[in-house]
């Protein structure tokens, strides 16, 4: 699944990534914004997930998936 949260603004990008948690087990995530981009990486891997990260200019990608999976 992928979430697309370029263009919102904070906190909506780091509830978007709470809910989808709920339910998937692996997850990309894209933001424009350096703060969401830390706040979601800290969360999903508080939450058990292994993040992946890429940087392209201003964009972040989040690559997460599930440890136990």
């Amino acid at each position: 699944m992928t979430l697309d949260a370029r263009g919102i603004s904070c906190p909506e990008p780091l509830i978007m990534l709470k809910q989808a948690l709920k339910t998937e087990k692996e997850l990309t995530l894209l933001l424009d914004s350096k703060n969401a981009f830390e706040n979601c990486q800290d969360f999903a891997e508080k939450q058990g997930f292994a993040v992946e990260t890429e940087k392209d200019g201003d964009e972040y990608k989040l690559h997460m998936k599930a440890k136990n999976e």
